[in-house]
């Protein structure tokens, strides 16, 4: 696999910086821990967050061979929450891999994720379509599979041409083989975070995100807000900034990673620099 060196963004020019926000084959990625690892030691990255969605088992798997590289790697997770009804993503970093309430809690979303994708196979079906559930367990064998599976497999087998088709017909939030998620709380996922050590992050913040909203998500013990991700410009970088120091929230930047073809989101294409990944460190109680 090869992978492109990104070009260093102007507000992020630290080469040692970290990436905080990257995700693996353990739930919606297409790379290995090791692949994500290694990619973070070709472009120079001192540490990286994996935050596979609702899991922390790629932790142990790219353990060994951070170590071999001398690279960081944060523990990370991205629990899925809602708020009134609206699907909010909370990311947690420096967490306790092996604290038992995070890891109910992230199995529960697991299994709820399962019946809510074998329902969507349903909903499928019912338009018309065809899906293979064995299949797709067969081409990722690790993921929690969900929309995004679904709709390369539609486009994969020439059912669908193409993924903006799939989710404006089918699985968009409003679409017929859509089916709604269920989770916990901002508040309860924030409080699932902050009671295993980690410290919790508003990722990709919404472009209507009230700033009542946000002062709630902090009164609940918010503790970071990512300030620059993928389709996020200079301006509204430093604007996220401003609000974060205005919030008291230590501003985190991450790729988002997901697969090394998506223009603009490799791993380190958009990093977090050194003095606010320690930032981020004091505030979790680590040294």
């Amino acid at each position: 696999m090869s992978w492109r060196r990104p070009r260093p963004r102007p507000t992020h020019r630290a080469d040692r910086g970290a990436d905080l926000h990257v995700h693996t084959t353990h739930s919606d990625g297409s790379c290995t821990p090791g692949d994500v690892v290694r990619a973070a030691a070709t472009v120079g990255l001192s540490a990286l967050a994996i935050t596979d969605h609702d899991t922390l088992s790629a932790l142990a798997v790219a353990q060994p061979e951070a170590d071999r590289l001398g690279i960081e790697v944060v523990a990370g997770i991205e629990l899925s929450a809602t708020d009134h009804g609206r699907e909010v993503h909370i990311l947690g970093h420096f967490v306790n891999p092996d604290d038992s309430d995070l890891l109910a809690a992230a199995d529960a979303l697991r299994r709820n994720r399962q019946s809510r994708f074998e329902q969507m196979i349903a909903r499928l079906t019912e338009c018309g379509l065809r899906v293979d559930p064995e299949s797709l367990r067969r081409s990722y064998p690790r993921a929690a599979l969900g929309r995004k599976h679904l709709a390369d497999y539609l486009v994969r087998t020439g059912q669908v041409a193409t993924h903006r088709q799939v989710f404006a017909r089918y699985l968009g939030d409003d679409g017929p083989a859509t089916v709604p998620k269920q989770g916990p709380t901002v508040s309860e996922a924030i409080t699932l975070i902050r009671k295993a050590g980690g410290v919790a992050g508003l990722p990709h913040p919404p472009y209507d995100l009230s700033m009542e909203r946000l002062a709630s998500y902090r009164d609940a013990g918010l503790g970071a807000l990512e300030v620059d991700g993928p389709g996020v410009d200079n301006r509204r970088s430093r604007r996220w900034r401003e609000i974060a120091n205005r919030f008291d929230l230590v501003p985190i930047a991450g790729s988002d990673f997901h697969a090394p073809d998506r223009a603009g989101r490799w791993v380190g294409a958009i990093a977090t620099p050194a003095d606010d990944l320690n930032r981020l460190r004091q505030r979790a109680g680590h040294s």
